[in-house]
């Protein structure tokens, strides 16, 4: 089919999500082993998550944590986008409640 310019995002668009899943990523990371299992994560994600936990608490892995991080997005990008909109949204609200 035709493929109409508006259908694409822009660069800023496309930034701006990717911007807002490497926040996420990062929360998950620091969220506490009971509040990471109150979230329905897959199971891909959630080694993913468990992974980029073990490194951070290793310690001294900067390169290695950095991969770890892009790897956890990219593993989310592969979910539902729906999935991943309600687990920004069950994220904001646990994060606020602090």
């Amino acid at each position: 089919g035709e493929l109409h310019f508006a259908d694409r995002a822009n660069r800023s668009e496309r930034k701006r999500e990717s911007d807002k899943l490497d926040a996420l990523v990062r929360i998950l990371v620091k969220l506490r082993p009971d509040e990471l299992g109150r979230l329905s994560l897959s199971e891909p994600v959630l080694d993913a998550v468990n992974e980029a936990r073990r490194l951070k608490a290793k310690g001294r892995v900067r390169g290695g944590m950095r991969r770890q991080l892009l790897f956890v997005a990219g593993v989310l990008r592969n979910e539902e986008e729906e999935d991943v909109e309600a687990l920004m949204e069950a994220v904001d609200k646990m994060t606020r409640k602090r």
